[in-house]
């Protein structure tokens, strides 16, 4: 049965010449596994949302989109509700009452069901997503990754035929995020539903797929099964090399035949033919790290936080982070990293503990004094810093209250919007931006702030992995400068490959603070999918360019 049928189909958002989707044609069947993949700005939300006649975007449509068999003439909102579940980006916006119990009993009343009905599939939901622990909880105590399937539960009550996820994972931890798309796999596998999802992070969820479709500026530019897309793609579009799993990216840079490895376990098994276990090179190169000075940054000390009588936060925290250096702290959801966080750039008060910046008590500061020109943050719900009309607009009102004239004020905008990379976006509604674009955006606003050091949340969540690069130059270019930058993340592979220095919060302290390499190279679950293929072999290689350069010096041994 066909799901859903797009023909010819365009779209463009008012006031903008050029197309979001541009001349889209395809079929999408019932009971596929389907990921919708581009960098930032290709048109995947766009596409996505076009799927749910509620969530389509304002704008110039052109060519026909069938659901079930129907136009969208005929395809009533009772329909969408009932066959098309949506998972937005942010689970924040998604949730619409305070406790699971609730939430999962909430489109089943909408659509009329009756109490027996509904007692009947809550507890089927229960078993089904292990939710027995938390079904009387609010929303507001679960985790991140807990909110996430909460809301994918509240979607699947109604037995909808098509599940629609856009990057559900951004904003998950590795083995939440894991979690979570195995769970999307059960429903399609199991269950029958048709599920497409867009996603950066594609590690996990390609070998899942059935079809991997590759959008480039609005136009499909690949759509077939995840191990028939051609080398030829991988050496020509920059995407598809920066961003499919790293199997399948040092099957094409070996240049090796046959069909590319999907799995962790394939690219093992990759690897031990082409090199062996017993290679005679097994040490990789590091890089060096960029520290500019042995000055400390930040000093924390016995740190401890609890927002109420349910139990400390965190329980004795204690880093150390020098200057110019960029500084990961990672974790689970609900670990405590975002608390730290606010604790460490002053926007939650400390009771106990110490925190030191650049050397002097945070509590000495003066709030005018820390938030110009000493520390600026850039919080996960990035959107909460956006109030104007367009981004412009959001940028000039940073800008509002400093001692400086309209050209000055209009060069530092110029300056940081090359920057960022945001040029093109300056004159877009922030919210009529992509969620990759947005963080891009948001950026742009603390760097104006020209902070000393510069607290990020969760950063990288929607950016496209070429972005990911480019953005990574930048934050070293900035610690070049002097500027120290500390972040928050889930994102394994970007910290491996770009950070100074990373550590993890456990049960409310640091368990374990080093180098990236160190840091990576001894985990066993939290680490990269690269350290994962290769560890057999060369147990110290964290990344795939470490990888990729032992194959390369092993088989010209």
């Amino acid at each position: 049965m066909v799901n859903f049928k797009i023909e010819k189909l365009s779209f463009s958002y008012p006031g903008q010449e050029n197309k979001a989707l541009s001349n889209i044609s395809l079929e999408i069947n019932q009971g596929e596994f389907i990921v919708v993949c581009g960098k930032s700005g290709s048109g995947k939300s766009t596409l996505l949302r076009m799927l749910k006649p509620e969530l389509s975007p304002k704008g110039k449509t052109e060519g026909i989109i069938s659901f079930f068999g129907k136009g969208a003439e005929d395809f009533s909102l009772r329909d969408s509700a009932e066959k098309i579940g949506f998972l937005l980006q942010n689970t924040e916006y998604q949730a619409v009452t305070h406790s699971v119990r609730s939430e999962l009993a909430f489109g089943l009343e909408n659509l009329g069901l009756s109490s027996k009905l509904i007692r009947l599939r809550i507890a089927e939901l229960s078993a089904y997503f292990s939710l027995e622990g938390i079904i009387d909880k609010k929303i507001s105590e679960l985790s991140g990754g807990q909110k996430q399937l909460v809301c994918l539960a509240g979607l699947v009550a109604m037995h909808p035929k098509v599940i629609i996820l856009d990057e559900p994972t951004s904003q998950l931890d590795p083995m939440a995020a894991q979690t979570f798309l195995d769970t999307a796999r059960r429903l399609c596998r199991e269950n029958g539903m048709t599920v497409i999802l867009t996603e950066h992070r594609l590690e996990n969820v390609i070998p899942a797929a059935d079809r991997v479709i590759v959008l480039e500026e609005g136009e499909i530019i690949s759509d077939t099964s995840p191990e028939l897309v051609s080398t030829e793609l991988f050496l020509s579009n920059e995407f598809v090399n920066r961003s499919m799993p790293v199997q399948m990216r040092l099957h094409a840079s070996l240049s090796l035949d046959g069909k590319a490895p999907l799995t962790v376990a394939q690219g093992q098994r990759m690897l031990v033919s082409l090199v062996g276990y017993e290679p005679e090179i097994t040490v990789p190169e590091r890089e060096k790290a960029l520290c500019v000075s042995d000055e400390t940054a930040l000093e924390v000390k016995n740190l401890c936080y609890a927002y109420d009588n349910s139990g400390y936060v965190l329980k004795g925290l204690n880093l150390t982070v020098k200057k110019g250096s960029f500084f990961a702290l990672m974790g689970a959801n609900a670990a405590g990293k975002t608390t730290a966080l606010s604790l460490m750039s002053g926007i939650l008060e400390s009771k106990s503990g110490k925190i030191n910046i650049l050397g002097r008590s945070l509590k000495k500061y003066k709030r005018s004094e820390l938030y110009n020109g000493t520390v600026s943050v850039l919080p996960q719900k990035c959107e909460s810093l956006f109030a104007g009309n367009t981004v412009r607009e959001d940028l000039e009102n940073i800008l509002k209250y400093e001692n400086k004239n309209k050209e000055e004020k209009e060069n530092l905008i110029a300056e940081v919007s090359r920057f960022t990379e945001i040029e093109g976006l300056l004159d877009r509604h922030p919210y009529d931006i992509s969620g990759g674009e947005m963080q891009r955006a948001a950026l742009a606003l603390v760097l104006l702030r020209n902070p000393k050091i510069l607290f990020l949340d969760e950063p990288t969540k929607g950016m496209d992995n070429l972005f990911k690069n480019r953005f990574a130059l930048k934050i070293k270019e900035l610690c070049k400068r002097g500027v120290t930058v500390i972040m928050v993340s889930h994102d394994t592979e970007f910290c491996a490959e770009y950070c100074d220095e990373c550590a993890m919060i456990f049960d409310g302290m640091c368990a374990l603070q080093k180098n990236r390499y160190d840091f990576f190279a001894h985990n066993y679950f939290y680490t990269t999918a690269a350290n994962k293929i290769a560890r057999e072999i060369f147990p110290l290689a964290v990344t795939e360019r470490q990888v990729l350069e032992l194959c390369k010096a092993n088989q010209q041994g």
